[in-house]
């Protein structure tokens, strides 16, 4: 059960870290005042459809 315990801790852990730094990111990218356009990956992603390969 240590074992266990001890994996979800750090699990959680992991998950908050990344959140906090993630965060601030995200909002500054959101906050931008000009127009990047359809080329930002973020705010564009490409996803493949289904029956195109590309």
């Amino acid at each position: 059960m240590r074992t266990l315990a001890y994996l979800a801790g750090t699990f959680v852990v992991v998950i908050t870290l990344v959140a906090c730094l993630l965060t601030p990111i995200v909002i500054a990218h959101g906050r931008t005042e000009y127009d990047h356009g359809p080329d930002c990956w973020w705010c564009h992603p490409r996803l493949p459809r289904r029956g195109n390969r590309y």
